[in-house]
């Protein structure tokens, strides 16, 4: 079963470029406040997309392919592959 995370998106930065296993990818850098505390915010890279059809302020769905946790700067990211941001389909995470 895959790992959703929803919430709304704070920012993004699209048309970046980075390694994912080993290859090239596209990707989108995101902030998005959880949809169960939008407190809570998480970082993540949308993965194989040069942007997202989501605009600041919305809500989006996101698929965790992998979760990359730096002990250094104790933080946590994800990446992703971009799932939906239909507010109909969006269930939290």
């Amino acid at each position: 079963m895959a790992i959703m995370r929803s919430g709304i998106l704070i920012e993004k930065t699209p048309a970046l470029t980075g390694i994912f296993q080993g290859e090239k990818h596209p990707y989108v850098h995101c902030i998005v406040a959880d949809a169960v505390d939008p407190q809570r915010r998480f970082e993540c890279r949308v993965l194989d997309e040069e942007d997202i059809p989501v605009a600041v302020g919305q809500l989006l769905m996101l698929e965790v392919i992998k979760v990359v946790t730096d002990r250094k700067n104790s933080s946590v990211r994800f990446d992703c592959r971009f799932v939906s941001s239909d507010k109909t389909h969006a269930e939290p995470a």
